[in-house]
């Protein structure tokens, strides 16, 4: 079972927006691709039915009512009506029973090759929106996102934009319980021994952590624990210690209301020397290069 404070740090730090760029119906011969956009995807079937492609799968992958395809990263595919429909875009809308409903949009997130769960999520991840196994909370999302695409409803654009962010969510969610991952931070989530140190670590980063202390956290022998750790996290405990306080670190530069030092010791340094010289080793750049850049990304 997934320790859920864990996994609420973790998606803490995924910061990231979402923006929905196409909802309608469709009827007929249609296709959408995103494949080459260099963002990370999702294409959402609100109503109706539909086929999707990938280069790994001989054959199409069915998708109806609920289903939510999430693609992490930017990854060749094709959404079509049928196995052998090859129109270059979408037709017109139309208002038919049996037409199909899409809601495509995509996900911008910060500092997307730093972060522990984009890394950790294959190509593509399919959601389920029926069946025995389905949060049926997941339904209730795609209703009231349905709802509001069609509705001429005051701020529906904001709505769906922030409802959109929670199908990524639910996109992990899924992944982790129906792939059972054996490796890296989302398998870590399900793991007691390892999570609980994790826990710590998230809640407590300014803490002098060592090896020792971590494995007393998760009740076992300092080897035992490194060892363990290791194999599950891809990483030696230190190290990801490193990496999540430079994570914690990358957020506070990026909002600008922390000084420098404030910043330092929050995540365990106790001058702006050694702070500088860890997150220049962990991220390639400094902390100065870092706060400039995110703060010019907000200008733009």
């Amino acid at each position: 079972m997934v320790t859920t404070d864990v996994l609420s740090s973790v998606l803490r730090l995924l910061r990231f927006k979402a923006s929905v760029f196409f909802h309608s119906s469709q009827c007929g011969s249609w296709t959408i691709d995103t494949s080459g956009s260099g963002r990370s995807t999702f294409h959402l079937i609100a109503s109706g039915k539909g086929l999707l492609h990938l280069p790994d799968q001989d054959e199409a992958i069915p998708l109806i009512k609920g289903d939510l395809v999430v693609f992490p990263r930017d990854a060749k595919h094709r959404i079509t009506d049928s196995a052998d429909s090859h129109p270059e875009s979408l037709d017109e809308a139309c208002s038919s029973e049996e037409a199909t409903g899409l809601i495509c949009g995509y996900f911008d997130f910060e500092n997307p090759q730093r972060n522990p769960i984009i890394n950790a999520l294959p190509d593509s991840v399919i959601v389920q929106g029926n069946g025995v196994d389905v949060d049926p909370s997941l339904q209730i999302l795609v209703d009231l996102m349905k709802f509001e695409t069609e509705g001429e409803v005051i701020g529906a654009d904001v709505v769906v934009d922030k409802l959109s962010e929670i199908l990524f969510i639910y996109a992990v969610r899924s992944f982790i319980a129906k792939e059972n991952p054996k490796s890296g931070v989302l398998a870590a989530l399900s793991d007691v021994q390892i999570s609980r140190a994790l826990d710590a670590v998230h809640d407590r980063p300014a803490e002098a952590w060592t090896v020792e202390k971590m494995a007393g956290m998760a009740g076992q022998s300092r080897a035992a624990f490194s060892k363990h750790f290791s194999e599950l996290m891809d990483v030696p405990p230190m190290q990801y210690v490193g990496q999540w306080r430079m994570q914690l670190a990358f957020t506070d530069l990026r909002e600008g209301k922390k000084t420098m030092l404030d910043i330092a010791e929050s995540v365990g340094y106790n001058s702006e020397v050694s702070f500088r010289k860890a997150f220049k080793q962990i991220t390639g750049i400094t902390p100065g290069v870092a706060r400039k850049a995110a703060q010019s990304s907000v200008v733009d």
